[in-house]
């Protein structure tokens, strides 16, 4: 069950007047609904953060066997949904291609394939909401290399890219950056890391 946080603090902000509701988006995912809304928040700049020591500086340096090793050696593991339900990916939908297109156990078999696909997606944006808003709370300064994502997705490792979400961390740690009054530096392709 998902936390009614976002909800109530929404709900709070629409009474007081400090937000309006732009737009409203119903989307179908497997067998749940969503409701997007487009809100409009006044929201106040946050003010930067100061750079206390140098530790408060961290550089984080992306990989596929951890997923983030920061500056002061800390190790992130990626979950790597899609490595470890593969198997099972391939059964589903093994098992969906044998079933006759319209039928009754075709339609059944066509969910529980969407419900694993989604349950893989939610993990995977878990992981690098926590770990981008973690680097956002926490971190002054954050120091990313710009990766050349699109490239490497096509490549012999593209199902690991693709399953560790480079690009997303990425842009998810680009706003929240800003949320909480974080610096982000992108360091250049060409810059020499080591």
């Amino acid at each position: 069950m998902r936390s009614k946080e976002p909800t109530e603090k929404l709900l709070r902000l629409l009474e007081e007047g400090k937000a309006r509701i732009l737009s409203a988006t119903v989307s179908r995912e497997a067998d749940r609904y969503y409701v997007s809304l487009t809100c409009e928040v006044a929201r106040p700049d946050p003010k930067p953060k100061e750079v206390k020591s140098k530790g408060d500086v961290v550089g984080v340096d992306l990989g596929l066997s951890a997923f983030a090793v920061l500056s002061d050696g800390t190790r992130m593991e990626a979950p790597k949904p899609l490595a470890k339900k593969l198997r099972l990916l391939k059964r589903r939908s093994k098992g969906l291609s044998r079933k006759q297109k319209g039928s009754n156990n075709g339609k059944k078999a066509a969910l529980r394939l969407a419900r694993l696909h989604r349950k893989v997606k939610n993990l995977r944006l878990d992981f690098l909401h926590k770990l981008t808003t973690w680097l956002a709370r926490t971190k002054p300064v954050i120091v990313v290399e710009d990766l050349n994502v699109k490239g490497l997705s096509r490549g012999r490792l593209s199902r690991s890219v693709a399953d560790v979400g480079w690009g997303a961390f990425r842009r998810m740690l680009e706003y929240k950056a800003g949320w909480y009054g974080a610096t982000l530096i992108v360091a250049p392709r060409s810059f020499p890391t080591r």
